[in-house]
């Protein structure tokens, strides 16, 4: 919005006042110039004192009371400049003033009024509707307040020095924050970082970041990759650097420090500000604010994707209804790639930047910001936002509370039901050859088995390891293959899994070889039935890329089951089962000839009948390798 005061400087004085009051009011003026704004004041006053209906002395005073956080004493200003006969639009004035001393309802009749003028700008009239849209948002915000008891990081953490823009790790035990020290010797951002043995542990003494992170220069507004092998930040000024500030990475080394920092290069940092990167679970996906400086009226949040070669996508805006010709800042995406959180200041709010949380859609975009509530969302700034691995516990920068260590303390709070995301757990492990031990570079596919979707798909790094994130409370099915190898299928349960400690699920490949067989953990029939139940379509898509992953290779589908029932029925169940998954395979379009099927029913039994377990183990589809010649 315009200042009052800064129009006031360029306007000549239209309203009939004694010359004292007009030279008193002409001293206002130079002061302000001089910024000596408290001897300006004192100069409107005389001139007020001097004339009671001096509209623009009183303008003046209740603009530059408004820009120096008086906001209390302004609303009573600007009344007495509307009953002297102040123009139209300083309603639109006045009910700012009246909004940010949270007399919303006040407000909404102000800010009405001046939209009621034929004279009102539209440009302004957006203003006005915005901020009627937040008095009414307000309104039933503070009617319904959240349940907010923040807590201090403690002593270990905060400082009275500034401490803000947290991330953590996805086992919830590492969190890492930008640093400053305002009257050090060295004022510069650095990071540091705190660890804990368990997540109901304290947090241990904060220490800098080891490595060639930190610097003369400032880093700041980092992101730390689920696994705690990157580390994404934004620094500004650099030799190397495309614009203001810019987005690099830095990659942890075997001696637990971190290496120079990469720019990430044209398709994400630009002649623009980037800054405040967020990084998905996988890996795969960059969220960051961009905008022409820190301070621009319009800031977006864009996102770019890493693909298989290792190279960043050009950076795009968010789709979505997340980006608005305002502010959107601070992005954190939580770790279940599903809630993305962060500030804005051009959706309904408190007034100022708030908390948002908005949820991916099934095609991609991002639905509409959801506000995290009164009184986490205040009138003043709201910003540096991220939610712990658990997905209710949020941490975040705040110098707004009593008992605080110094400047900017970080905070925890438990966020509310219906803004949190969803808890996960992560898998870690190592592929390598069965034969030789040799570490393998395979890919991963990671399937909920409740719908049927692939929900993660992965390579293995050089050195065959991987840690992949997934939601809690859930069934999964895993897949792993590589050329020449024969593919490992299994099914796990997250179900009493938190994200405090991996489930860790070491693999062993098998090279191809006629007469080797693999079991199918995630083909499932109905009782008694030779359907294929939906759940086992992720798995049926992995046979498939197997065999077009090796075309050489024919293969024999053999169905077992337990003893219960006639020796007769049992072949009968178990050839239609082989069948069906024979027929899903040719319909999918691989070659029959590559392929047959066969029934064994209860005649090659892995454990004996004699109990439910043992019959469990019996009941299963395999793939048996029949060739693999040109």
């Amino acid at each position: 919005m315009v200042s009052m005061a800064i129009l006031l400087l360029q306007l000549p004085t239209v309203y009939g006042q004694s010359k004292k009051a007009l030279k008193s009011y002409t001293k206002a003026q130079d002061e302000l110039r001089n910024e000596n704004v408290e001897a300006a004041l004192v100069q409107l006053d005389k001139a007020i004192d001097e004339s009671p209906d001096y509209v623009d002395a009183l303008l003046f005073k209740a603009d530059l009371l408004m820009e120096m956080g008086r906001v209390s004493e302004a609303p009573p200003v600007y009344e007495s400049a509307i009953k002297a006969g102040a123009p139209y639009y300083v309603y639109l004035f006045y009910g700012r003033s009246l909004f940010e001393n949270k007399r919303y309802e006040e407000a909404i009749a102000a800010l009405e009024r001046y939209k009621e003028d034929p004279k009102a700008s539209k440009k302004y009239v957006i203003q006005a509707d915005r901020m009627i849209e937040d008095s009414q948002f307000a309104i039933q915000a503070t009617a319904n307040p959240v349940d907010y008891k923040p807590k201090n990081l403690g002593p270990m953490v905060n400082t009275k020095a500034m401490e803000y823009f947290p991330s953590i790790s996805a086992d919830g035990r590492t969190l890492v924050f930008t640093y400053r020290d305002p009257f050090g010797e060295q004022q510069d951002e650095d990071f540091r970082f705190t660890t804990r043995e368990s997540i109901d542990a304290p947090w241990t003494k904060a220490r800098a970041v080891k490595g060639m992170l930190n610097t003369t220069l400032n880093e700041g507004a980092q992101s730390l990759a689920a696994s705690g092998n990157v580390i994404f930040f934004a620094a500004c000024n650099r030799p190397d650097g495309k614009g203001s500030c810019d987005i690099y990475a830095s990659f942890l080394r075997e001696d637990g420090s971190y290496s120079k920092p990469r720019n990430l290069g044209g398709n994400i940092n630009t002649i623009d500000w980037e800054s405040q990167p967020s990084i998905s679970s996988d890996g795969r996906t960059l969220y960051f604010a961009r905008g022409k400086g820190s301070t621009s009226r319009n800031i977006d949040i864009y996102t770019s994707t890493l693909s298989a070669e290792g190279y960043w996508s050009v950076a795009k805006r968010l789709e979505g209804e997340v980006n608005t010709p305002e502010q959107e800042s601070t992005p954190f995406i939580h770790f279940d790639n599903q809630s993305l959180y962060f500030s804005s200041n051009g959706h309904p709010g408190m007034g100022m930047l708030d908390f948002f949380v908005s949820r991916k859609q099934e095609d991609g975009t991002w639905g509409k910001p959801q506000n995290l509530g009164y009184p986490l969302n205040t009138s003043g700034d709201e910003f540096s936002m991220i939610v712990a691995p658990d997905g209710k516990t949020g941490y975040f920068a705040s110098d707004n509370f009593e008992g605080g260590f110094g400047d900017l303390d970080l905070y925890s709070f438990e966020v509310p039901i219906e803004s949190r995301a969803q808890e996960i757990a992560y898998v870690m492990g190592k592929v390598s050859n069965a034969s030789t031990g040799e570490p393998l570079t395979a890919d991963i596919v990671f399937s909920n088995l409740d719908n049927e979707k692939a929900v993660l798909t992965e390579k293995t790094t050089g050195n065959g390891d991987y840690f992949s994130v997934l939601a809690a409370n859930a069934d999964y099915g895993l897949s792993i293959q590589k050329k020449g190898y024969l593919f490992y299928s299994k099914n796990f349960s997250l179900t009493n899994q938190s994200a405090e400690k991996a489930y860790e699920l070491n693999v062993k490949l098998i090279p191809i070889e006629v007469g080797l067989s693999v079991k199918l953990e995630n083909i499932f029939f109905d009782f008694d039935s030779y359907t294929l139940q939906e759940r086992s379509f992720a798995e049926m898509a992995s046979i498939k890329g197997f065999l077009e992953e090796n075309p050489s290779v024919k293969i024999s589908i053999e169905g077992h089951t337990d003893n219960e029932g006639t020796s007769a029925y049992n072949k009968a169940l178990s050839e239609n089962r082989a069948k069906s998954v024979y027929t899903y395979l040719v319909e999918a379009g691989i070659d029959k000839s590559r392929i047959s099927y066969k029934g064994y029913g209860d005649t090659k039994p892995l454990a004996a009948n004699d109990t439910e377990e043992g019959r469990a183990l019996n009941r299963r589809t395999e793939i048996k390798i029949t060739s693999v010649g040109n």
